[in-house]
């Protein structure tokens, strides 16, 4: 069975006229994973973000990373909110940071500072800069009380490559405009969930399981707050999807399904089902 690797995953949400919305990626098609696919910003953790140099930056981490919550090991938990404002700079230009008069960083002001941070949002995204550093220099520190654990995804066993991957909700600051990177995504832009899954319906955009389920719980909310307000403290479970091949018939089977134990499809009357359904290439909750 090939190992996990820890990873984390951020809604970044706002609203426009009343409407809720999140940033999502198109990922570059020439990459092998989810390559051409819709997805939130996020990735794999690094070293670096659990090291000290980046804890000793970070505040609000103790609101969001109750002792085993995130993880199992405090820093790795820690690092994993880093990973997530780390990699929400990276893909969405969305920084979590604040300045020494307690205000979210400003990158909407052409000030030098602005252009500095710019500029090595693209030396980090080009693997060649250090996001501890970044800050540092800037004076800045990360607030991380503000994200909020929303899901938490385990790539199926029969994968080859494989994450442990939690997701957070943040509201984005007023004072950013998220943009996507250019170097792993081809395109960014701000959707409703219900637009996003009508989309992926129309076959106008691709979307993987994981990203479906998510816009599908967040449809269910009308507000930023609400949607925050939701995920203070709640318990997540951690979901290990079962992907079953049989004959024409594939599935994704999730926990709480009849058949998830037994890993076998069977007839769906009078079952409990928590499954999708690929159906003439689209994934369809039944």
């Amino acid at each position: 069975m090939t190992p996990t690797r820890d990873a984390a995953t951020v809604l970044a949400l706002r609203e426009v006229e009343g409407l809720l919305q999140v940033f999502m990626v198109r990922r570059d098609s020439r990459l092998g994973f989810l390559g051409g696919a819709h997805v939130f910003p996020g990735g794999a953790l690094d070293e670096g973000d659990f090291a000290a140099p980046m804890l000793d930056l970070m505040v609000g981490s103790d609101r969001v990373a109750a002792p085993g919550r995130l993880h199992p090991e405090g820093p790795r938990a820690c690092g994993l909110l880093a990973a997530a404002a780390r990699e929400l700079f990276e893909e969405a230009g969305i920084l979590l940071a604040r300045d020494p008069s307690g205000g979210w960083v400003d990158l909407d002001d052409e000030s030098e500072r602005a252009r500095r941070l710019i500029a090595a949002r693209a030396a980090l995204g080009a693997g060649t800069g250090d996001f501890a550093e970044v800050l540092r220099g800037e004076g800045l520190t990360l607030d991380v009380g503000e994200l909020r654990f929303f899901a938490h995804w385990i790539t199926p066993e029969r994968e080859k490559k494989r994450f442990d991957t939690r997701f957070f909700l943040v509201r984005a600051p007023e004072c950013q405009s998220a943009t996507h990177c250019a170097i792993e995504s081809t395109a960014g832009e701000w959707l409703a969930p219900g637009e996003a899954l009508a989309r992926y319906r129309a076959r106008e955009i691709e979307l993987v399981p994981p990203t479906i389920a998510s816009l599908d719980r967040l449809a269910t909310f009308s507000t930023v707050d609400a949607a925050l307000a939701a995920f203070v403290d709640c318990e997540i479970p951690q979901i290990l999807p079962k992907l079953v091949l049989g004959g024409e018939n594939v599935a994704i089977l999730y926990p709480g399904d009849d058949d998830y134990e037994s890993g076998v499809v069977r007839a769906p009357e009078g079952q409990k089902l928590n499954r999708l359904v690929l159906r003439d290439g689209l994934w369809d909750r039944p």
